[in-house]
């Protein structure tokens, strides 16, 4: 055990993980003092950005054009980068994670930025179980690659979700040239996001491209057709598909979380510190489950989580304080935005604004401002983060958003 030990490779920190969460505790890291990172990359292509690829699926742009930084920026700060490479097992009691290739490496702390996976709807398991290859999800680059294969071959597709990344997928497949059906349980696009008039601009945006939208329906099942195809079952009747792509949210990815001993429950349970149950293991990202329950899924988020935990992992004091962060959706030349977007409106004030071609609808909690929500004001989108995020009263809103003449220097 003793020369076992000895032959283990030592690192100050490993970040299982290369999403954004993950890049972004290693940049953390390597502003500081030098250290041995090991950086856990389980895609075959290198770190990118996962935010680009449901924007760049009809002009084919290889994920490696996203990617977050360059090989010689890892080199040149001590950190190696893994690729292709995945955690077998975690011990905690140890501070020792096994690779898949068997090799056993020790850690001073460890950070977990594993993300996220696809959901499918309890109503296609057995469809899945039965055609597994009937089903593409936009998630990862190899993804990606099988999504635009399949394409190159259909005339038909069925999107299963209304999200933002249903709409952005759709919009990418219609500039293939596909016939494109969204299918969705609720009563409008991005319902999570977008409030009833931003959602019916963006509806008339895709129907004017002759996308199709079946609100309040849900996939029941899919049978393979003999002449090619599929016979979709829904809730009100049938439709025929050449490819079905399922875009209805994701999970947190616990797996190896949970087999280590960790807490979990939707996610990586963390405290305000992004801790977990085990000491010296940090989780920061979509996979982890902050306080009430609370999972974070956007991308900004995400990177701020990833600082969080590597300023505590080398010794710092940072605190996840729950700041909201901005979702945006680019479709058809148009821009749209939300942040914090409130499920409940009741005691708020609501300000909506229209005019030459912008729209704008601010919540008010009291007299501070707690959310937004825009179409097509793109020169000022870092300002609505901004605004929301440090509370702005409602005179400095308006006169800074709802005054004649835009605020120079926002974008």
């Amino acid at each position: 055990m003793d020369k076992e030990r000895r032959s283990m490779e030592q690192w100050d920190v490993i970040i299982v993980g290369a999403g954004i969460a993950g890049i972004s505790a290693a940049r953390t890291l390597a502003e500081g003092p030098r250290r041995r990172v090991l950086l856990v990359n389980g895609e075959s292509v290198v770190p990118y950005k996962r935010t680009k690829l449901s924007k760049h699926i009809a002009d084919g742009e290889p994920a490696a054009r996203f990617a977050l930084e360059s090989d010689a920026w890892y080199a040149n700060h001590g950190i190696e980068l893994r690729t292709g490479a995945a955690v077998a097992a975690i011990d905690t009691a140890g501070h020792t994670v096994t690779l898949n290739d068997g090799s056993m490496h020790r850690y001073a702390k460890l950070i977990l930025a594993t993300g996220a996976r696809p959901l499918y709807p309890p109503s296609l398991a057995r469809s899945q179980e039965r055609f597994p290859d009937s089903f593409h999800v936009v998630r990862e680059s190899v993804d990606i690659d099988r999504l635009r294969s399949a394409a190159a071959r259909a005339r038909r597709v069925l999107i299963g979700g209304m999200g933002v990344l249903a709409v952005e997928t759709a919009a990418e497949l219609h500039q293939l040239g596909k016939r494109v059906t969204m299918v969705g349980a609720g009563n409008q696009l991005m319902p999570r996001h977008l409030n009833p008039r931003s959602a019916e601009l963006l509806e008339e945006m895709l129907g004017a491209r002759e996308i199709s939208l079946r609100f309040g329906e849900e996939i029941l099942g899919v049978e393979p057709v003999d002449k090619g195809g599929y016979r979709v079952e829904l809730i009100r009747d049938a439709v025929k598909t050449d490819m079905i792509v399922v875009c209805v949210g994701v999970e947190p990815y616990i797996d190896l979380a949970r087999d280590s001993g960790l807490s979990v429950a939707r996610g990586i349970v963390v405290d305000d510190r992004l801790m977990t149950s085990a000491p010296d293991v940090y989780a920061a990202g979509d996979c982890a489950e902050h306080d009430g329950g609370v999972l974070t899924d956007l991308w900004h988020a995400a990177e701020y989580q990833g600082v969080v935990a590597a300023t505590n992992a080398s010794g710092g004091d940072a605190v996840w304080d729950g700041r909201p962060f901005r979702l945006k959706c680019e479709v058809f030349g148009s821009y749209l935005l939300s942040i914090n977007k409130p499920r409940e409106v009741d005691g708020l004030e609501i300000v909506e604004h229209e005019r030459d071609g912008v729209y704008q609808c601010f919540y008010f909690d009291g007299p501070m401002l707690s959310g937004a929500v825009m179409v097509d004001d793109f020169a000022r989108a870092k300002a609505y983060q901004t605004a929301v995020q440090e509370r702005w009263s409602r005179d400095r809103v308006v006169e800074h958003f709802l005054s004649d003449s835009p605020t120079p220097g926002d974008s």
